[in-house]
């Protein structure tokens, strides 16, 4: 499954349209550079401009963890971002990676206090089904997915 390239920073992220969905991806390269917060930015402004309805974080990749500046970013001031984009759900993708399924936890939970939809998934394909489910209304931000 592949979606429209809308831009790439170079290991750091490539960031994916899915129409059908409403959602955008971003394939994390790494967290952990200086291009961090551009890369989230540039990508939740890309959701803001498509209409998107849900952030897919494909963590994968194994990408590290952002620095503890960008991580207290991430969970204290990037909210505003997340609300101004229009997303209803951040949706993270892990694969086999207990690393990285721990280290979205943070933000998970900061997110769905805020009132976002969160889901935990192991692939893609599940990750579009439960985007599908977002763009349709079925999904509650009240629930853990």
């Amino acid at each position: 499954m592949q979606g429209t390239e809308l831009f790439k920073i170079p290991g750091t992220i490539a960031v994916e349209h899915f129409v059908v969905q409403r959602a955008v991806l971003a394939r994390w390269e790494s967290l952990s550079t200086g291009d961090f917060r551009n890369a989230l930015g540039r990508g939740l402004a890309e959701c803001s401009r498509l209409r998107a309805k849900s952030w897919l974080v494909d963590l994968t990749k194994n990408p590290g963890v952002p620095s503890q500046t960008d991580l207290g970013w991430l969970t204290s001031e990037a909210g505003p971002l997340v609300v101004e984009s229009g997303i209803r759900a951040v949706i993270n993708i892990h694969g086999a990676s207990t690393l990285a399924t721990l280290g979205s936890k943070r933000w998970s939970q900061s997110a769905s206090q805020g009132g976002l939809v969160t889901c935990e998934c192991r692939s893609l394909a599940d990750a579009l089904e439960l985007a599908t489910d977002v763009a349709n209304g079925k999904l509650r931000p009240d629930r853990r997915y």
